[in-house]
Order: structure tokens, then C-alpha cells, then sequence
């Protein structure tokens, strides 16, 4: 009789984590043991450790923390890239989260390089900049940066400490804001974007340049967006021709 072939030594952690996670004893944002932990609960080295760890963080189950270790990850954001313009903060209460975000810098810029040209403005144009980080639930899952059409929305800056920027534009200065160009790439985030949301240099993430114009058709709004790859997921529906 033909011997079976043993399964990868990986799988009993791999599949371990998973089964604990469909249980429910391990929950979202929950710390994983160790590398060296669980080399000793299953008997294998650790590179065979690190090789389950390190599936379970591509398929989106777990994602590592700098050198505060592995955690499983939580629910996903869903939105439509395709869609117009969503509020992050409201999006974010509809699905159930908590979302918080926080300015780290703002003030003045000008228009120069590739904001010059995605603006559509001469060289030395006004601008407004705004970099912050967003969470979900407690958790750090995006860094942007952002930047206005200085002149179209005075004494912006001020009002966007407890205030979402969307709701500013359209409550205070009446800019309701249209998606022109979407522009979504994955990327190994660098070190500083990396560190701004608790992760190690080189992390999986997903970049958005959006350009953004008001009702009159005029680009008001330019964002780069660098958020986490596992803590969100892009759906679009379509009509299907009858």
C-alpha cells in the first residue's frame, strides 16, 4: 500500500489560528503567541512558524504590529472605488466601526511638480496641506495627504480639527466634491508612513491619488492616500446589459 504523504508542517499552525479565529476564542486585533511559542506548541522550527504566520498576513487573517508582534485582523472597510466621493467617517459608522482621525500636520503649500500639473494651475499657486492618519476601532489603518485650492475655501484649516474636511467644504464654503481621476496601486509602504501607522518598514498597502473637482468642474482636491492591506476591501457592482 502507497504511504500517504504528510502535510506541510506549516499547516498545523496555519490551521490552528484558523480554527481559533472560527471559534471565536481568537477575536479581532487579539495578539498572536510568539514565533518561539508557537514552535514549542507544535513542534517545529521556526522558520516553519514564521512560513504559516507570514500566509495567514497575505491572506489578509493576521498582520504584525512592528516588534510588538502578530494580531489578527479586524472586519475590512468595503467601498466602491468607481463610486463618487464617500465620507470616511460616515462610511465607516455605517459599517458598524469607530472611526477617529488625526491632523499630525497642516498649513500652507504651493502648487509645484505634479500638483501643479494634476491642479491644472500655474507654478506657485496657493495651496492648502493637511497629513493626518485615520483609525478604525482604535486601530491605525491609513495615512494621507492632502491638499486644496487655497483660494476657494478660506480659513479652512482652523475647522478641520473635529470636523470631517467634506463636511467643511460642503456646510461652510458650499464645495460638494466629484471624483475626476482614481489612480490605485499596491505598494510596500516606506518607512515613515510605515512607522506613522504602528507598522514595520516595507508593509503590504494600497495607494489612492485622488483628483477631485467641485460642481463647477474645477479641481479643488488632491489626496494621497496610503492605507493598510488588510484593512480594507474594494467592491464595485455592475449593471448587467439586458
Amino acid at each position: 500500500m502507497e504511504e500517504k504523504k504528510k502535510s506541510p508542517q506549516y499547516l498545523k499552525v496555519k490551521r490552528h489560528i484558523l480554527e481559533q479565529l472560527r471559534i471565536g476564542a481568537l477575536k479581532p486585533h487579539d495578539k498572536l503567541p510568539t514565533e518561539r511559542e508557537l514552535t514549542e506548541l507544535f513542534a517545529v522550527n521556526r522558520n516553519t512558524a514564521r512560513h504559516a504566520l507570514a500566509i495567514l498576513e497575505r491572506e489578509g487573517r493576521i498582520y504584525r504590529a512592528g516588534r510588538k508582534g502578530w494580531f489578527t485582523s479586524g472586519q475590512r472597510l468595503v467601498f466602491d472605488p468607481s463610486k463618487e466621493h464617500v465620507n470616511f467617517d460616515r462610511q465607516a459608522r455605517q459599517q458598524g466601526f469607530e472611526p477617529a482621525w488625526q491632523v499630525i500636520e497642516s498649513g500652507p503649500a504651493i502648487a509645484t511638480g505634479e500638483l501643479q500639473e494634476l491642479f491644472d494651475v500655474k507654478e506657485g499657486t496657493p495651496l492648502f496641506q493637511v497629513h493626518e492618519t485615520g483609525s478604525l476601532d482604535g486601530q491605525p489603518v491609513y495615512y494621507s495627504e492632502y491638499f486644496f485650492l487655497a483660494e476657494i475655501c478660506p480659513g479652512f484649516l482652523p475647522k478641520i480639527i473635529d470636523r470631517p474636511m467634506t463636511d467643511v467644504l460642503r456646510e461652510d464654503h458650499a464645495i460638494h466634491l466629484y471624483q475626476k481621476s482614481l489612480l490605485i496601486r499596491p505598494i510596500n509602504m516606506a518607512e515613515r508612513t510605515a512607522g506613522l501607522l504602528d507598522l514595520p518598514a516595507h508593509y503590504p498597502g494600497v495607494f489612492f491619488r485622488r483628483v477631485k473637482t467641485s460642481q463647477t468642474g474645477q479641481v479643488v482636491e488632491v489626496d494621497f492616500e496610503y492605507w493598510r492591506a488588510d484593512s480594507i476591501e474594494l467592491r464595485s457592482a455592475f449593471d448587467t446589459p439586458r
